[in-house]
């Protein structure tokens, strides 16, 4: 009988296979998390084997999901199955930092679309669709048209690459985020184009935007502020009429969530507060399930968590209305991204109500939730990055 023996290939092959093993047991036993603070997201249910859609036509049989042994198809169980225990997978940020330091290591300076150059991670702009892109401003020109007596402005900015592109590899493939910004205004001509990116570009090298996140700082929403104030009629206060509280040191955005890149300097958040007394306000978020009242526009809570940048005016949702004690009746409706969160902090002294609404989380039309006459001026605020990526402005071409 031949003897067993223990080899060095062996004890490697054996212990590969207890690690995998051990993984997927954890992975499988071990009790699951809804959410991901860390890609503030949340992570995939345990799929089920029964596609409800199916089940009244095509029968009990029909509707199991059976396709993955014989034609891989979208939403079959395997790839749900997959998509699973990927996002369970025991110590994940631990691969996944461990993957992009190897990437790293490796010479490639791009991890998940991001690249780190000088301690600023920047996403890369290099591809949108035209059509769509074509369909959105169209929607905001008809919306223009059926308001004539509301005037509305458009502040379409720039990300990160545009003010460091130069810091860029040539033979990355980048757009030119001016030049999109510009065909984008080419084609409005019922709505007034703000100009953000030269006041923008003018203070490059200052901390405009975030080293590990996509928005910019609240000294780049300053700015953006500035820009817009002949477009939509106000004086803007000076850089010295405000004081400065830094609320955060410690925050990592969501481009470091794509490339767990702990390298980069940790975010310092601030809070800019007029030095004459910021408004009071009563702000009402409502999410369509649920509304939650606060009486400031900073919510400090979301300062304990990963998503600090949600303490401007809360977290992304359908609407949220905003009544100050200003006292000139003025009202302004902001159809927005999360760009505007830490921009109307700044706009809050020159108007009465200002009401913001994110067309992402808003699928009929906008008629349904708010009397758009009711307000004196419009102001679209949209980021080149999230504007290219959701076509959600299309909808306010929907009347009903």
């Amino acid at each position: 009988m031949k003897k067993f023996s223990f080899t060095p290939e062996k004890l490697s092959i054996g212990l590969f296979a207890f690690i995998v093993l051990g993984i997927s047991i954890s992975t499988t036993v071990l009790p699951k998390k809804e959410s991901s603070e860390n890609e503030n997201r949340d992570l995939a249910e345990f799929p089920s084997l029964i596609d409800e859609r199916k089940l009244e036509t095509d029968g009990f049989f029909g509707a199991i999901k059976w396709n993955y042994l014989v034609e891989r198809e979208e939403n079959s169980f395997m790839d749900d199955f997959e998509t699973y225990f990927s996002d369970h997978l025991v110590g994940r940020d631990l691969w996944v930092e461990a993957a992009n330091t190897l990437s790293r290591l490796s010479g490639k300076q791009e991890i998940n679309g991001v690249y780190t150059v000088d301690n600023q991670m920047i996403q890369a702009f290099r591809e949108y669709n035209k059509e769509e892109t074509a369909k959105s401003l169209a929607a905001v020109e008809s919306f223009a048209e059926r308001f004539p007596d509301i005037p509305m402005s458009f502040m379409l900015s720039p990300t990160s690459q545009e003010m460091y592109k130069e810091k860029l590899p040539s033979y990355a493939g980048l757009l030119s985020e001016k030049e999109f910004i510009e065909e984008c205004y080419s084609q409005l001509e019922k709505v007034t184009a703000i100009d953000t990116l030269s006041y923008l570009s003018e203070h490059k090298n200052e901390y405009i935007y975030y080293r590990t996140d996509h928005h910019w700082t609240s000294l780049g929403a300053y700015y953006a502020y500035c820009s817009a104030a002949k477009a939509m009629g106000y004086t803007p206060y000076g850089i010295n009429s405000f004081n400065v509280e830094t609320v955060s040191t410690d925050f990592r955005g969501t481009l470091y969530s794509k490339t767990l890149d702990s390298r980069v300097p940790a975010d310092t958040i601030d809070y800019y507060h007029f030095a004459d007394g910021d408004p009071a306000v009563k702000m009402t978020c409502i999410d369509g399930t649920k509304t939650t009242e606060y009486d400031s526009l900073y919510v400090r809570e979301f300062l304990n968590v990963k998503d600090k940048y949600s303490s401007f005016t809360g977290s992304n949702v359908p609407i949220v209305d905003i009544k100050t004690d200003v006292e000139n009746g003025k009202s302004l409706l902001v159809i927005k991204d999360s760009y505007a969160h830490s921009l109307v902090p700044f706009l809050a002294k020159h108007y009465s109500r200002i009401t913001m609404i994110d067309m992402r989380y808003i699928n009929t039309s906008l008629n349904n939730f708010i009397n758009v006459s009711d307000y004196d001026q419009a102001l679209f605020v949209q980021n080149v990055m999230t504007f290219t990526e959701d076509s959600a402005l299309k909808k306010l071409a929907l009347t009903k």
